[in-house]
C-alpha cells in the first residue's frame, strides 16, 4: 500500500471511532443514568469514556467554530400615535405631542 492510501485508511479509521464514540457517548445521555454506571453496564473503562467524551465535544466545537449563521433583527415598530385607554376611555394622540400637554392630560385623567 503506498503511503497516500495508508493515510486515507488510516483517516477513515479515525472517522468511524469517531463516529462509533458519539454514539456511544449521546447512549449515555440518553440512558439518564451516570457516567459511571453507564460505564459498568456497558463494560467501558470511566476514564476511556471521558477521554473520548473529551474529544468528542472538541472536534464539535471545530466543526461548529467556522459557521457564521446570519441573523436578522426585526425592524422597531414606528409608532406616530400614543394610546391611553382609562375606564373604557379610548385616547390617540400625536406622537409629537409636548410633555407638557401629555402630562396635563395624564393629571387630567387621574
Amino acid at each position: 500500500m503506498r503511503e497516500t492510501e495508508t493515510a486515507i485508511v488510516a483517516e477513515i479509521n479515525c472517522d468511524v471511532k469517531w463516529d462509533e464514540w458519539k454514539k456511544q457517548v449521546n447512549a449515555q445521555i440518553k440512558s439518564g443514568l451516570t457516567v459511571k454506571e453507564w460505564c459498568r453496564q456497558n463494560r467501558v473503562n470511566e476514564k476511556t469514556y471521558y477521554y473520548h467524551l473529551r474529544r468528542v465535544r472538541e472536534k464539535l466545537c471545530e466543526d461548529h467554530s467556522q459557521q457564521i449563521v446570519p441573523i436578522s433583527a426585526p425592524e422597531p415598530v414606528k409608532s406616530s400615535e400614543i394610546h391611553i385607554e382609562k375606564n373604557g376611555l379610548n385616547i390617540t394622540l400625536p406622537s409629537d405631542i409636548s410633555g407638557e400637554t401629555l402630562a396635563a392630560l395624564v393629571r387630567a385623567l387621574c
